[in-house]
Parts: C-alpha cells; structure tokens; sequence
C-alpha cells in the first residue's frame, strides 16, 4: 500500500508537470501578442507591483474580454495533448522494454541452462511457496555474473531472470543454497506485491518525460534566457519585456531542475522502499535471513579523503534505487521504515499539491483543481499515518507525532508556491513571503491533527478492522485539505502580492454603501477592510462550514465514544470546562463592545449603517480574541493532546459565545447601558437572528485560527520541555498517560485573564482612534492609491497597444459616424438656404441610424479606457459627451414629436460631440505617433 501509494505520487507529478511545461513552451510563441497587448492597453506595467497587476485583473475583466481573442480560450490544448502524448509513448515504452529485457542473445531459457530439469523443478518448488496465481517465465542471463536477478514484465507475462552468476550457488553448501533460494524469493515477493508492473511503468513515464518535455522546456527556456541576456535575441528582449522577463525564465528552469530533482530522489526512495518490502516477504515466505547478515556492502574508493566518505556514502545512498545491505538488516529487524512516509515524499507531496492545483486550476478551475489534489494528498498523508501508528501501537511505541512531517510538508508547499512564481511578478520573491508561514502552519496543523485523531481512533479501535476504521478518518482528512486548499487557490495566495481589496477601493465602497463617521475610526475601517470580506466569505462556504464542524466536532465524537467505552474521560471534562469559560468570557467581551458602543448610539430614526457595521466588527473581533486566546490558553495548560484540547474548547466557545449573543441581542433594547441597536424594551429575536448569522459567519474561522495558534504552543512548549530536561533524569514516578485535571484556580485565573484581554482588545483600539483628529484623515487618505505612474518607454507602449486593440478601431468608427451627421447637417443648411425654414426637415430614419451608431461605438470605446491620465480626460468627457447626445437623439425621433426647442435642443447636443472630437482626438493621434517611433516592430507584427 505504501509503495503504490508513493508511486501515484510520482505519476500524479509527471503528469501535471507536463501540462504546466508543455503550456510553458506554447506560451513562448508568438501568437500570443494579442493578449499581450490586451494586457498592456488595460495598463498593466510588467516591471510594477504584482498587487498593482492582479488590480488591474479585477478592475479590467470586463473590458479585456471583447479584447482577447477566442482563440486564447485553446491556449492550454497543447497541454493536454502534450500530457496524452506523453502517456500514450510511456505505454508504447512499457510494452517495448520487457522486449528488450528478453531479447535473443541477452537472457536463455531455464532449459538450455539446466537441461536436466533440476532447476525448472526447484523454481517450481519455490513458486509454491511464494503462492504465486501465475508461474512467471524463468530465463538466465550467462553474461550477469554476479549472484543476483530481477523480474520484469507487464500485467499477466513477468519473467524473472536469473543472473549467470547465480547458477553455481545452487550447488554449493548450505549457506550458498540458502542465497539462491533467498534471491529468487526476493524477486517472487515483487511479483506477488504485484509492484513490478507499477514500478516499470512509471520508470517508462520517466524517461518518456525527460526526453519529450525535460529536455525540451530547459533547452528553450535556458536558450531563451542566454539569447536574450547575451545576444539580445529573444522577441521580447527590449526595455518592456526582457527586464520582467528574466526573472521569469530563471525560474521557469529552476522550477524545471529542481522537479526533476525531486522526482529522481523520490523514485529511488520508492524503489528502495520496495526493495524493503520484498525483503520482508522472502523472510516471511522461508528465506534464511542470515543471507541479508552475511552481505557486505561495497567500500567507498579509497582515493577520496577520509572527511568526505561520510558525504559520498550519503549521497551515493540518495541516488540509489537499492537500499544498502546495512539498512536492509535494520529493516528486517524493525520495519518501522515500511510504515511510515519520509521527510522526502512529505516535502515532495506538498510540492506537487501547490503546482497541481496551480496548474489544474487554470485548466479546470479552482473547484476542479481543489478536490483533484487535495484528495490524493489527505489520503496520502492519512493512510500514511494511520499505518505508522498501527504498526507503533503493536510495538508498543509512542509513534510519531506529526510535527516533523507536518514540517516538512509545509516547506513543500512553500516552496511550490514560490516556483510557480504567480504572485512574484517581476522579482525573485512574492513582495509579502511572510504570508508563506500560513501555508506552514497549516500543514503542522494538518498533521498534527491527523496524527492526534489516528492515535485516538486506533485506541478505540475494538473489534473492528484497519480498513474499515480508516474510511471516517479519510473522508474528515479530504474534507479538511480541500476547504484549506480551496481557500488559498481563491483568496490565500493573493496576499503574497499585497492587501488587494483595501487597494482596489473596498474602502470607498463601505463608505458609500454605510454613510457614518468614517474620519474617527479609521483603524476599524482599515482591519475591517484586511478582514471582514475574506472571513464574511468563508463564513457563508459550505465546504468551509463542514471542515471548521469536523476540525473540532470529529475529535470531540471520537473522545466522547472512548469514554464510553472506557469510562470517563477528564481530559475531554476539562476542554468543554475550559470551552464554557472561555464562551463566557467572550460574551464579556461582547458585553464591553455593546457599553462602548452604546455612548455614541445614533437616535431613532437616523442612518445608523456605520455604527451596525462597526457594531458586528468589534463583536467579533471580541469572539474572535475569547476563542483564539481559550485554544491558546488550553493548549499551554494541557499536559497531552493539547491541540484536541485546545480544538474542542475553542468549537465549544465559539457555539457558547454566539448562541449567548442571540440571547443578548434578543433583548437588547431592555439592557439599559449595554443597549446598542434596539431603543425600547422588546423581546425580537427575528432582527438578532439576522446579525447573529452575519456574525457567525465572520468568527466561524476563530477556531482554525486557535488551532493554528495551538500548534504553535504545542511545538514552542515542547521544544522548552526539551531543552530545560536536556542532560536531566526522568523521575520514575513519571506517569504521563494519567492527565491532570486543571484546579479551579486556574480555571478562574484563565476566565480572569481572558476578561481582561478581551476588554483591552475592545477599549484599545476605539480608544486610540477617537484620538485621532479628522483633519488628519483627508480625503485624499480614504481614496484607493493610483497605479504607479510606469516609465516613459512603457507609457508609450501602453498606448500604443491601447490604440492596436481598441483606440483605432474607435476613432475610425466614431469619425465616420460624425462625419454621416455632418453630411446631414451641411445638406440642411444647403436647403435652408435655398427653401423657408419650415421646409426644412431631417431624414428621421438616416438620422436614428447616425445616432444610433454614435451611442453604441462610443459605448464600445468607453469599455477600454487611455492608459494615460492626461488623455482620458478629454476623451471620456468627449464619449460621455457623445453618448448622451445619441440617447437623446434616438428617445426624440422614436418619440415622434416636432418640437423645434428640442430638436434645436439634439442637434446642439450632437454638434457639441462634434466639436469636441478635434480636442479629444487630436492629442490622442499625435501621442500615437510618437509612441510608434519607438515600436516600429510591434506595429509591423500587428498590423491591421
């Protein structure tokens, strides 16, 4: 299981990994100008801020989808044929190598080298003790002389192969008997592990993806890389592209090296790891396991130096696919290394989940990308865990906590995050990496979690079997990886680049929607704005609702269940104690926001939206600090299982503290000097329950966040235990698997202590920015901040890319319906001059058509705006300008009324657009051509 297991992994990885390079290399090609362009005409600045660049995305969707070509919807096509036509070669490779294995002149049969059949009839007789349902072909390879063999084949036709080699020990002595009949088992044990055909067929993958995707993505983006730093040769190797673009394919090689880095480390740790697990078969089935004892291990060459042994013989040991004799033998004596999953494949599976679900995501989307890595990762992770445990509690072993795997599957997924360069830009780095330490604790989290609740099950485990105990786990562990998953493809990594909401305008938006005094609390508006909107959507996310439940309610089930059984349980006494108290302290906390508010409680009748808002914000903010602080406070004070500790306490809190705010908020109007929203004494649960689910939504995630700060303690605490026993002796009385039920002391010291944060945390903040005048508050402040202004080779680009995709299509059209209106307007004049003025009359029909023409091409051109702010100006007012006119001109001929003031009226309007187009296009045409001269070849390359 573990091996099969750790080769879907590498498979897994290959695959997605040719669907990122293949697209890699296609998105190198030239056709992809247009969207270049699109991109630059919308103002993106390839050597800015990536928050600046992803602010542009969410501001410019719409104007850049009529931008964009269909044809770039096919753009990950190539992928996906790459991907096909790298497992369709793998298959062609997998059927073809057990050819070449067996080809005529390499191997003989087993009966032109024993042709008195001694031979064949031991094999036979070792087939039935290996129990094999189908007797594999046996063939012997006279130039192989040393004492080994291998099996290979495909599904249904292996072949075993004895080495020439090997012949001769079977009718030696005993020892040399015992050795053949040890190797031949080895290898039947693979045939019976069935790994053999796993084992070859990802072995055909691999070399199929080196040759066709390896070597090809390096070779261009490496010769990219030297063409454009060296020769200047690269197509986008100029002062927009190449700067930006260094970064970029540096990384894209570093990225494509250290995969398969990481891919060849974990093949050979997985063939080692079946290597281990045919050892322990054969030992199993009969084989003398003095054989493994009596192996040597080959010297290293006497010609390096002495300091350097250790490192070579390390090394050599990473690169083999064989496992050394010496570590074959711990492994025959402890097999604890079958049932555990290394440092390596943790690194390696967080790794693969960022870049698969980055990957996927732009295939298939963010839904698609979650479940299909999330689920291979948590099973991985679980079973992984599951089988470590099971095998230390047969031992009777301690087991491993998690904490070194949870590491190591956090560095994994921070540093996939960080090749797949998103939300770096132009730098090395994403501007805010710090947000990168989410992504580690969470993985801690995780397998500390999954590590606790395995060890809890398994200890209630009765009668029932693994396989079927271990379907819960894995559903709860699937459930819990995706919503964190699905979280940080959505919104997580987008704070690597920067606080995009809050630079997008969140601000102005909360102000126009929530009139208030806004000036006095601005340090409110300013976390309010960080938080609410991300804790407000994860709030209202089924998939989050169902993890944040099973994160605690699961080990809470399951603790209730051994109690149960094995009588009561203090240590889950002591968590829902502890929950109950830190509920209660979070109400105090609601208690002191409700009093603070109350002084500035607008009257009845006035807009009151930025006080409710604020309201539902400091409230939370004082259940979010009593459930985070309650986990905190429980996990330092608990001896064991302090992070289920901690997770039970903190769910009973969080239920506590917003069931009791329904009650308050019930009655809110009755409780005089806490009276907040209500002003008369009534019982309205209706108008409570609607901001308790507002606000149930917003401290939802409170307990993720005292778990995080849980496994933060319980690595901080236990890395002090071991550092202040360091060199010290346990005492013999010692007995750690009896808990110690906390005093009543300390129960009201945490309450206490919990009251008084809570109140600071409610007091402080208000209190520092009602000191904060108003006249320092400026408009200017509450405003969402410009993109930086780009250099002046960029600007001229932009405009330029602005005037190929959008600008001079525009002009053309909106010239050309001017000039139909002219044509009307001299034909009228001609006429009044030749007729009495009330013979003089407008084609209705022709002049609907102009008008017509006029609202919708300048509705078009409004769509993609100058990216340049002394240019819009004038250009916007001139279509606004131009709509208006065309929308009255069209209501009045549709209206058909003969009003000379409104007709004089329209063609005012009409001829007033006129006007404008010299002022408004004339400065537009004249920045063109400059920007021209300095692109001469992106004109030539888009032309037309």
């Amino acid at each position: 299981m573990g091996t099969t297991l750790r080769f879907a992994l590498l498979v897994f990885v290959m695959v997605v990994a040719t669907l990122q390079m293949v697209n890699g290399m296609f998105a190198l090609a030239p056709w992809e100008d247009k969207a270049i362009l699109c991109k630059f005409a919308a103002g993106f600045d390839p050597n800015g801020r990536m928050v600046d660049a992803m602010r542009l995305d969410l501001r410019g969707v719409e104007e850049l989808k009529d931008c964009v070509p269909a044809s770039a919807a096919l753009t990950d096509l190539p992928g996906v044929a790459g991907a096909v036509l790298v497992l369709l070669s793998a298959a062609v490779l997998y059927l073809w190598l057990p050819r070449w294995k067996a080809r005529r002149g390499r191997v003989i049969t087993v009966d032109e080298a024993d042709p008195s059949g001694e031979l064949r009839a031991e094999l036979m007789r070792l087939v039935a003790t290996a129990r094999l349902r189908t007797v594999p072909a046996f063939v012997v390879a006279p130039a192989s002389l040393d004492a080994g063999a291998e099996a290979f084949g495909r599904a249904g036709r292996h072949t075993v192969c004895l080495h020439g080699g090997l012949l001769p020990a079977r009718r030696g002595g005993a020892d040399s008997r015992a050795g053949f009949h040890a190797v031949v088992l080895h290898e039947l044990a693979h045939l019976r592990n069935r790994d053999v055909d796993v084992a070859y067929a990802v072995t055909a993958l691999w070399r199929v993806f080196v040759a066709l995707v390896v070597v090809p993505y390096t070779v261009l983006y490496g010769g990219s890389f030297v063409a454009a730093q060296f020769f200047g040769a690269f197509y986008g190797a100029d002062a927009v592209f190449w700067p930006a673009g260094r970064a970029g394919l540096l990384r894209a090689v570093a990225s494509a090296l250290f995969m398969v880095f990481l891919v060849v480390l974990a093949r050979a740790d997985t063939l080692r790891h079946r290597e281990l697990y045919a050892d322990a078969d054969a030992v199993a089935l009969g084989a003398d396991h003095q054989v493994w004892h009596r192996a040597r291990d080959r010297r290293p060459s006497r010609m390096l130096p002495h300091y350097l042994l250790g490192a070579w013989s390390w090394l050599t040991a990473l690169w083999s696919t064989h496992p050394s004799w010496s570590v074959r033998r711990r492994s025959l004596a402890d097999p604890a290394a079958l049932f555990s999953l290394g440092t390596e494949q943790m690194f390696l599976t967080g790794w693969s989940a960022l870049v698969s679900a980055h990957t996927l995501s732009a295939l298939w989307g963010t839904t698609t990308a979650t479940w299909a890595t999330a689920v291979p990762t948590a099973v991985l992770v679980t079973v992984a865990a599951w089988r470590s445990l099971a095998y230390a509690e047969h031992r009777g072993l301690r087991g491993p906590d998690g904490l070194r795997s949870g590491l190591a599957l956090g560095l994994g997924l921070a540093c996939g995050e960080l090749m797949t360069g998103i939300t770096s830009g132009a730098g090395w780095l994403p501007e805010h990496p710090e947000v990168l330490l989410v992504l580690l604790a969470s993985a801690v989290l995780f397998t500390l979690w999954t590590v606790a609740c395995a060890r809890l099950r398994l200890r209630t485990l009765g009668g029932a079997s693994l396989r079927t105990a271990i379907w819960l786990p894995l559903l709860a562990s699937c459930l819990l990886a995706a919503a964190g998953l699905n979280w940080w493809l959505r919104f997580g990594f987008l704070y690597l680049a920067g606080d995009i909401l809050t630079h997008g305008g969140l601000q102005q938006q909360v102000i126009q929607a929530f009139p208030g005094p806004w000036s006095e609390h601005t340090a409110e508006l300013d976390w309010f704005t960080a938080t609410m909107p991300q804790a407000a959507m994860l709030g209202t996310n089924a998939l989050f609702l169902g993890a944040t439940a099973v994160l605690w309610g699961y080990p809470l089930a399951l603790w209730r269940w051994r109690a149960r059984v094995y009588g009561p349980a203090g240590g889950l006494r002591s968590a829902v104690t502890a929950g109950l108290l830190g509920g209660v302290a979070c109400l105090a906390g609601v208690a002191v926001v409700m009093a603070r508010m109350h002084t500035w409680q607008p009257p009845l009748g006035a807009p009151n939206g930025a006080f409710s808002l604020l309201y539902l914000w400091w409230a939370a903010t004082a259940i979010w600090a009593g459930v985070v602080l309650t986990g905190a406070v429980v996990a330092v004070g608990a001896r064991h299982r302090r992070l289920l500790r901690a997770l039970v306490a903190a769910g009973v809190a969080q239920s506590v503290a917003v069931v009791g705010q329904f009650a308050l908020g019930s009655v809110d109007g009755c409780l005089g000097p806490l009276r907040t929203m209500g002003h008369s004494c009534h019982w309205l649960p209706s108008a409570s329950w609607l901001f308790s689910q507002s606000l149930a939504g917003l401290v939802l995630s409170s307990v993720v966040g005292a778990a995080l700060l849980a496994a933060v303690v319980r690595g901080a605490v236990g890395a002090v235990r071991l550092w202040t026993s360091a060199g010290q002796p346990r005492p013999a009385t010692a007995t750690p698997s009896t808990p110690v039920p906390p005093s009543r002391t300390r129960s009201l010291a945490v309450l206490s202590g919990l009251v008084l944060l809570i109140a600071v945390a409610a007091f402080g903040p208000t209190a520092v920015a009602s000191q904060q005048s108003a006249a320092a508050q400026t408009p200017s402040a509450m405003s969402p901040p410009p993109l930086p202004r780009a250099s002046e080779r960029i600007r001229t680009f932009q405009l330029l890319a602005w005037f190929k995709v959008s600008g001079q299509r525009s002009i053309l059209q909106l010239t050309k319906d001017y000039g139909g209106f002219r044509k009307q307007l001299d034909e009228m004049v001609q006429a009044a001059n030749s007729r009495p003025r009330d013979m003089v009359r407008f084609d209705s029909k022709r002049l609907r058509r102009t008008c017509a023409a006029l609202t919708k091409d300048a509705t078009a051109a409004r769509r993609l705006a100058i990216p340049d702010h002394d240019l819009q100006g004038p250009w916007s007012s001139w279509l606004d300008a131009t709509v208006d006119a065309g929308r009255r001109c069209v209501d009045l001929v549709d209206s058909d009324r003969n009003n000379p003031t409104e007709n004089d009226a329209m063609l005012n309007g009409l001829f007033q657009g006129y006007s404008q187009s010299t002022k408004a296009v004339g400065p537009v045409v004249r920045e063109v051509q400059a920007a021209a001269r300095f692109w001469p070849r992106w004109i030539h390359l888009n032309k037309g």
